[in-house]
């Protein structure tokens, strides 16, 4: 459909319900809490029409294309090791991954699930849990060899540290040891916007880094990374979620059979 016929049936739309949806302006528009609740029970009104069609078909496959956001460092250590598994199960549900740390709007990218990582903030977003992982400051030998090895948390104000750039809920570095609690908003940091440049920014001497246990597992066996900070860093842990717009009971068949795969095959341990 064209544009124009688009904004004229949205137009229509609107009149028959006497409410705005939309705020337009010359170069964006954006939904209303009307519209953005008209467009939420409505996707929940087609997957439960779609699940309904599917259940009275004779072989009652799931199928479709699912479109999922992720993490580079989820993709890489988990979903990918398992996803010809997924296809072989069902050949006929079509996946299209996006990848990315940052956190998107489901509804604006028309995203059908998303895989998140620590607290999750209220939301109208629907959430099962795919485990959690220990996080561990850490940074390579030959750095410690160049610039020494901080013993408290103070002292990292003297180091070069690895961070994202884009934006998070929880931005600061925190410190525990027995009774004592301490948040630090790195400075001297250099940033980037994937986990896993992270990771190998570490690897190549860069500086000391914030990572989950399963990106550094295989660099700590071979010694190429070493711990640091351990007695400050007891039993930090870090969630993942995977997220989805609506309601559980309304889910179609086709994402309800890709989280439970994901809860099977890609569950953090």
């Amino acid at each position: 459909m064209t544009p124009s016929a688009v904004s004229k049936l949205i137009a229509r739309l609107e009149k028959r319900l006497g409410v705005r949806l939309l705020n337009r302006s010359t170069r964006q528009f954006q939904l209303t809490s009307e519209g953005c609740q008209f467009y939420e029970q409505g996707l929940q009104i087609l997957s439960e029409l779609d699940e309904l069609e599917q259940s009275v078909t004779a072989n009652h496959t799931p199928k479709g294309r699912i479109r999922i956001h992720t993490s580079l460092s989820y993709w890489t250590h988990f979903l990918l090791p398992c996803i010809s598994l997924f296809n072989q199960r069902y050949p006929q549900i079509e996946l299209e991954a996006h990848l990315s740390d940052e956190v998107i709007n489901l509804v604006e990218q028309r995203i059908d699930v998303a895989i998140r990582t620590g607290p999750l903030k209220s939301s109208n977003l629907v959430a099962r849990s795919l485990g959690n992982t220990h996080k561990h400051y850490v940074c390579s030998p030959a750095y410690i060899t160049q610039c020494g090895c901080p013993q408290h948390p103070d002292e990292l104000s003297e180091h070069q540290l690895l961070d994202v750039s884009y934006q998070r809920q929880n931005k600061t570095w925190l410190f525990k040891k027995e009774n004592q609690e301490i948040t630090l908003v790195p400075t001297q940091v250099l940033r980037v916007n994937h986990g896993e440049a992270i990771l190998q920014l570490a690897l190549a001497d860069a500086g000391i880094a914030q990572l989950n246990e399963f990106q550094v597992r295989k660099a700590l066996e071979q010694k190429q990374l070493t711990k640091i900070l351990e007695d400050w860093n007891v039993n930090a842990s870090e969630e993942f979620h995977a997220v989805w717009i609506g309601h559980d009971k309304y889910v179609p068949k086709r994402v309800r059979v890709f989280l439970d795969f994901l809860v099977e095959h890609a569950n953090i341990s």
